[in-house]
């Protein structure tokens, strides 16, 4: 496999992945923060490809990377793994997934069974390597089907269209997605296939998407603990699962997950044990094998009788003269009596009150009868794959 960074004056830097094996590295526990795609590109597959243990994680999360520094590599030496990864933290402080090489393989294994059969010559990626999905969909699936890596620093949505050519897999985002659909330029992609994961892309966009540039489009679920858990295609409205994925609801109505991909040791304030399966906070149907996602239950409330994702609220309150930037979620607490509240952190550039909050939105959606907690915080900031980050309060 070449790994390939396409300078922006047109000029290549072009690797070979087979020189990057270093048997030295072998069972060591290794430390890698976000930097350039293209160093963070040869360290992963470097330290993969040498039997290594990295710790990938995000150093724009400030209090994630203040406490991994902190704790260096002896913490986790005595646990095998094969790669280490943060969740977003968008809901609370990031959670480490250890990998197993079993994990990773198995999870490889059922994204050939779906992507080995298309003619790709080349994958491009636009998402950075150091979580998950970049791992797997955009450095280990080349590796796999031993074709071409290609990627730049900084991808502008023309960039793209222009390296989106017949028989190369691309690798992306629903930002992207969204962004190329503003182009004015029409391209035939029939021989082009597009993976997109790490949020929600509406119906209507992957439909106009599809039509415009006469595309396949495949969408991937999974989440860092997991790997991957299910695909569709096009305009589908549901998820089928991976092979080797059992789906099933909880008597809530939530998504529960068993896979040979999910982490077996997480790591929170200590190590936690999975067993294997993953007890989701998605709200779900399922129907003849596959299911239909409606929301999450820390993203989802009631508000008049109604279900609300706490992304229409930020949306709302984004709207608003003095507010740059909403993070809404909701915390569940079993032991009160009204046992959720709808938690809201504001970016601003003058002062809000709650008052002025309820008012807002009860005038655009209703009256919220559960507890708002408050928070006017200094900066949201955005993780590399664009999700808000919980603030520290």
């Amino acid at each position: 496999m070449k790994v390939i960074l396409k300078n922006d004056d047109g000029s290549e830097n072009v690797y070979e992945s087979a020189h990057l094996i270093d048997r030295a590295l072998k069972n060591q526990t290794l430390l890698i923060p976000s930097k350039t795609k293209e160093e963070n590109a040869l360290e992963i597959l470097r330290a993969y490809l040498s039997g290594a243990k990295p710790i990938l994680y995000d150093q724009e999360n400030l209090s994630l990377k203040e406490k991994i520094e902190s704790l260096g590599t002896e913490i986790f030496k005595e646990i095998d793994f094969a790669a280490m990864f943060f969740t977003s933290g968008s809901t609370g402080f990031p959670t480490g997934a250890f990998k197993s090489r079993e994990n990773i393989e198995t999870d490889m294994e059922a994204l050939l069974l779906e992507f080995g059969n298309f003619k790709i010559q080349t994958v491009v990626a636009t998402v950075p390597f150091i979580h998950i999905y970049g791992f797997l969909a955009a450095l280990l699936l080349p590796l796999k089907l031993d074709v071409d890596l290609l990627f730049k620093e900084h991808f502008l949505p023309h960039d793209l269209l222009e390296y989106a050519k017949p028989h190369h897999l691309v690798v992306t985002t629903p930002l992207y997605i969204k962004s190329l659909l503003r182009l004015d330029e029409v391209k035939d992609l029939s021989e082009t296939i597009f993976i997109s994961s790490t949020g929600p892309l509406p119906t209507e966009i992957a439909k106009e998407f599809t039509d415009k540039f006469n595309t396949t489009l495949i969408q991937l679920f999974g989440s860092t603990e997991c790997g991957s858990i299910a695909f569709k295609k096009q305009d589908d409205t549901f998820w089928s699962p991976f092979h080797g994925v059992e789906t099933s609801l909880n008597t809530e109505g939530l998504l529960h997950v068993k896979s040979p991909f999910i982490s077996k040791t997480l790591w929170q304030e200590g190590l936690v044990q999975t067993a294997g399966e993953i007890q989701s906070f998605d709200y779900a149907i399922l129907e003849n094998g596959k299911f239909q996602l409606i929301g999450r239950s820390s993203n989802i409330v009631k508000i008049a009788g109604k279900r609300y994702a706490t992304a229409q609220i930020e949306e709302i309150l984004e709207a608003q003269e003095g507010i740059s930037k909403a993070l809404v979620h909701v915390k569940h607490n079993n032991a009160e009596l009204k046992d959720e509240m709808v938690v809201i952190f504001l970016e601003t550039t003058q002062p809000i009150t709650q008052k002025a909050v309820k008012s807002t939105l009860k005038h655009r959606i209703g009256k919220i009868n559960l507890p708002i907690e408050l928070h006017i915080v200094d900066k949201i900031s955005t993780t590399l794959m664009g999700k808000k980050c919980m603030p520290l309060v």
